[in-house]
């Protein structure tokens, strides 16, 4: 038997407000506790790492690795190396397609891609003290020399899996309080839109594997009973799929049976031309509550040539007038600074989203993330030094990392965008007097506090209590990562 303590980015913030957590770690903990392993889960946090590794006493730390993050991670690994004797490996989307990771001092293994069936064929050749070289889907270091495998075949049938383990995140008191549970019902994107991993990942592979998964609707039904019983306080699930409604049949029948089995109000993420009325009709009679759709840019250049979306105007005016029609509630999610971007073109992603009218507009910054289509096409034309592969932010949220003019404005304008859809009438005084003042700090707290402030009057169904509010406060100024 194993330990394995998993190593994860754990926001305070969303655990409690929107029950965010990691779900690679919950899932390979649900596969390997089956196969007799024990499993623990920190933060990134040296002191609360060290008092499990004291406490728990793991033979493997297991790092949830993206790229940005994977830098604090790479120093946690380091310093923790010093005091402890383990077997440390990366695995997540900066491993998977950044495999040169294995390079750095202190990391014995990389997962990339699936971890079902590798992980636990890789722990339990370790435990007993097998040829550890050999399995698909991992990069091994030993004695300075790296063995590099391919991936094997996706697991087709994700109803195989247990529920993912969310017993894990027990150990916080945010989560236990929490109203809100993530769920997953799918997995993979049919789309490739350019800043995605997505066209990655259909590249590496192997023929004959499906490019989108999900699970039986008799098989989430049972996850989300068994999430009633577990985790009485629920009463609100965010679906965390690309997006849901990729499979009409699937929708249909999801809809019906979770009105009857569940009857929980929910928010989940679409595109706006997959939006039909009789989609919405059926999810509203289930519960749908609020939408999340990613418009990403008003300029139909940088939406469709430079980000890959693929849809036009029309069909976003066309498919957000459904649920606005039919008073469902909707998020409109932007992307600024992509290459190209000017001062103008963001005036068009404003001008588009008050035309639409959604019930929260948000917007964050462009990252090229490296191995996808925009990190190629931002360096080939001179948006982006490739040296600065090791200074990725940890978040989207605060800036924009291409070289393009007006950046500062641009990341000040990032900022405001929510409020100013809005209130329109603010924007003369955004766009000739805001924008251009060196006050991104205090914007960046009016973007959070407005956010906050929708949050809990607008996006959840139940009312936040004044308690509630003062701990995710607290949490965001002392605790949260971001």
């Amino acid at each position: 038997m194993s330990r394995i303590l998993f190593i994860v980015h754990v926001d305070r913030t969303m655990l409690l407000s929107g029950g965010f957590v990691t779900f690679g770690p919950m899932w390979l903990s649900a596969v390997l506790k089956k196969q007799g392993h024990q499993c623990d889960i920190a933060g990134l946090n040296y002191k609360e790492i060290e008092k499990t590794c004291r406490e728990f006493k793991p033979d493997i730390l297991a790092y949830t690795a993206f790229t940005g993050g994977h830098v604090s991670m790479l120093k946690l690994n380091k310093k923790l190396k010093e005091r402890y004797n383990f077997f440390s490996m990366f695995g997540g989307p900066h491993p998977t397609f950044s495999p040169e990771i294995i390079e750095e001092d202190g990391v014995d293994a990389i997962c990339r891609g699936e971890g079902f069936e590798a992980m636990p064929e890789f722990v339990n050749k370790l435990e007993r003290g097998e040829d550890i070289t050999q399995v698909k889907n991992f990069w091994v270091k030993i004695d300075n020399k790296i063995y590099k495998n391919p991936v094997r075949p996706l697991i087709k049938d994700l109803d195989i899996l247990p529920f993912p383990d969310r017993s894990l995140y027990d150990k916080y008191k945010d989560y236990r309080l929490a109203r809100t549970a993530a769920v997953m019902t799918s997995q993979g994107c049919p789309f490739n839109c350019t800043y995605c991993f997505n066209h990655q990942l259909h590249e590496m592979m192997v023929k004959g594997d499906p490019v989108f998964r999900q699970r039986s609707v008799g098989h989430v039904m049972e996850e989300l009973k068994q999430l009633k019983r577990d985790y009485p306080k629920i009463e609100y699930l965010v679906f965390r799929d690309e997006i849901i409604n990729v499979n009409k049949k699937w929708v249909k029948e999801f809809s019906q049976r979770y009105a009857n089995e569940v009857g929980m109000p929910f928010y989940c993420l679409m595109r706006p031309e997959m939006i039909t009325e009789e989609t919405v009709e059926d999810l509203k009679k289930a519960g749908l509550y609020f939408i999340g759709i990613g418009v990403e840019s008003g300029n139909d250049f940088i939406r469709n040539e430079i980000l890959g979306r693929n849809m036009s105007k029309k069909q976003i005016i066309n498919g957000l007038k459904i649920p606005r029609d039919k008073n469902v509630k909707f998020s409109m999610y932007n992307i600024i600074g992509a290459p190209g971007e000017t001062l103008d073109t963001v005036m068009e992603t404003w001008e588009l989203n008050v035309k639409c009218k959604p019930t929260f507009s948000d917007s964050f910054g462009l990252t090229p993330y490296p191995k996808t289509e925009i990190y190629n096409y931002s360096v080939a034309n001179g948006f982006l030094d490739p040296k600065l592969n090791d200074k990725y932010p940890e978040t989207y949220h605060e800036g924009i990392m291409l070289n393009i003019k007006n950046k500062r404005q641009l990341e000040n304008f990032m900022h405001l965008l929510g409020v100013s859809v809005e209130f329109p009438f603010l924007m003369p005084i955004v766009k000739n007097f805001l924008i251009k003042c060196p006050l991104r700090p205090i914007y960046n707290i009016i973007r959070k506090f407005w956010k906050g402030y929708v949050y809990r009057y607008r996006i959840y169904p139940y009312r936040v209590s004044f308690r509630e509010s003062l701990r995710i406060i607290y949490n965001e100024i002392f605790v949260s990562k971001v």
